[in-house]
């Protein structure tokens, strides 16, 4: 008996259902019942039809997801987090690992290789508002730098002695400059201690080179020997392709805070923003490349397509009420511009990418500098990122963090190259590793001998990074806004809602620009889902 009437009231719901208008149901349970009967009633395209179907699968299903793991994304998970404590964040990274470009990898034999020479930046705004340093074991550069002159067999001493009086002899009696340019440099530190960030990104814009002779008027000397090697080791391109905005901030970070180096390399900076995601409820993916966005009008969400490089086949999909897309410029591109209504994306032109390389030596110990400071290729820009030249700068990170970046009794030696440098080279590791070898000698004269023998000074690891920075100058789209641009454009094309935008390439190309980014588009996620809810 009971069975005949659980059969007649399924019976009488279906022939209902058959019968009732479809304009009765409301839109977002309009399709809970899938037959090919009612699919047929409502008109329903082949598309929705799959659309439909696809909602009886087990999609995983979340309020926020954000695509990339690299810092960015952290920051964009840990604001939305703090800010929505029961929303369902998923973070979705392709490779292996969080951290994007901020990563280090950790050799069998004890050794620690950034990814490219990275100096964590102390004095970044939203680093300290994100970040704990004491967590972070920082240990400190010492202020200015060393110089290797066309002229001379030493390294001459850069100080600076705002943030080390007892430097100041060293200051005025340095060869690196004459006495003039000297004088020069304290209207530019003036500038960069009395005005704060706002002000300075407030100024005419022209190219750094040309901010540095007309403004400031240093001698072409000063400016080849010191500036070229420093700016163009951060920010990877010529003077004459650099913001004077960018210039002056970043001058104002070093003037006013330290240049350090995490104990465990600068993973450990990834590590902590992941770990304060996950504390926060975030939950972190990795190797989950996502082929696709697209928005799913039937249940007001959007679809992504997700796959695993380790198992190409285990393409799933998943669905956010909201999407934050934190990844670099190209991939940024790929997923917004197939998505309907932005298709404009495809036709804006491609914001160009800085790359740098990366050599590292290991070595025993001690190393021809024990100094902990950075030592500046100023030979001129005839012997610097040329074949027979390759080196821009050097740095011994064991000397400046004790603490994991190398064995006890060895030391590390970090090198890096720009992209001419490169190359001119053709990529071809051997000849890059013979030509470095060679300028390190003559650098460190009484350390020649070990630097060519292989089996002392071991090749130890080699980074070419493509797409290291984005172009923050005279390009449309250009990463030189301080604050960052609005999350919920894409270079002033408005994105669906739901759909925001981080990187450094909608802010400023700097760790800073990226974590300030993140935060932004954090925010606004969270401001969306809390008005969806009501």
């Amino acid at each position: 008996m009971t069975l005949f009437v659980s059969m007649l009231l399924q019976f009488l719901l279906c022939w209902a259902l058959l019968i009732i208008p479809s304009s009765s149901f409301p839109p977002s349970n309009r399709f809970a019942v899938v037959s090919g009967t009612l699919l047929r009633r409502h008109n329903l395209s082949p598309e929705k039809v799959a659309a439909a179907r696809e909602e009886l699968v087990d999609a995983e299903t979340v309020d926020l997801c954000i695509v990339g793991g690299g810092i960015s994304g952290l920051a964009s998970a840990i604001t939305a987090a703090e800010k929505n404590r029961d929303a369902s964040i998923l973070l979705l990274e392709s490779e292996s690992t969080i951290g994007g470009r901020v990563r280090s990898d950790y050799t069998s034999d004890g050794y620690t290789l950034d990814r490219g020479f990275a100096v964590f930046i102390e004095e970044y705004p939203t680093s300290k508002k994100l970040l704990d340093y004491d967590s972070l074991g920082l240990a400190q550069f010492l202020p200015g730098a060393r110089v290797k002159l066309a002229d001379r067999d030493d390294l001459a001493p850069v100080s600076d002695p705002l943030r080390r009086r007892r430097d100041i002899l060293k200051a005025i009696t340095s060869p690196v400059g004459s006495l003039v340019d000297k004088a020069r440099l304290v209207p530019l530190f003036y500038n960069v201690v009395t005005k704060n960030v706002e002000d300075l990104f407030s100024m005419e814009e022209t190219n750094t080179l040309t901010c540095l002779k007309d403004k400031y008027k240093f001698s072409d000397e000063f400016i080849s020997s010191f500036f070229a090697p420093f700016l163009e080791g951060i920010y990877l391109t010529p003077l004459e392709k650099q913001s004077s905005r960018m210039f002056h901030f970043v001058f104002r970070m070093f003037t006013l805070g330290s240049a350090s180096l995490p104990a465990g390399g600068m993973q450990s900076v990834t590590n902590q923003l992941g770990n304060k995601a996950q504390n926060l409820g975030v939950k972190i993916e990795c190797d989950s490349l996502v082929l696709s966005l697209e928005k799913d009008d039937l249940n007001k969400r959007f679809r992504l397509r997700v796959k695993s490089h380790s198992n190409p086949k285990s393409e799933r999909v998943v669905k956010a009420s909201s999407v934050v897309i934190a990844t670099d410029e190209m991939v940024s591109r790929r997923l917004l511009g197939n998505v309907d209504g932005l298709n404009k994306i495809n036709d804006l032109p491609v914001l160009s990418q800085r790359s740098v390389g990366c050599i590292y030596y290991a070595f025993p110990s001690p190393a021809p500098l024990q100094e902990p400071i950075l030592i500046l290729n100023g030979e001129g820009n005839e012997s610097r990122n040329s074949k027979d030249f390759p080196i821009n700068n050097v740095c011994f990170p064991s000397v400046v963090q004790q603490n994991g970046y190398a064995p006890d009794g060895y030391e590390l030696c970090s090198v890096s190259m720009l992209e001419n440098a490169i190359n001119e080279h053709s990529r071809d590791i051997e000849s890059l590793d013979s030509s470095v070898r060679n300028q390190l000698a003559k650098w460190f004269p009484s350390h020649a001998s070990q630097i060519m023998d292989e089996s002392t000074w071991e090749l130890k690891g080699i980074y070419f990074i493509n797409n290291a920075q984005p172009c923050h100058f005279e390009e449309d789209g250009s990463a030189n806004i301080h604050g960052g641009r609005d999350c919920t454009k894409y270079r002033g094309i408005p994105l669906t809602p739901g759909i925001f935008v981080a990187g450094d390439h909608v802010a400023t190309s700097t760790f800073n620009g990226a974590l300030e980014s993140g935060v932004n588009a954090g925010e606004a996620a969270s401001s969306f889902l809390q008005v969806i809810r009501f």
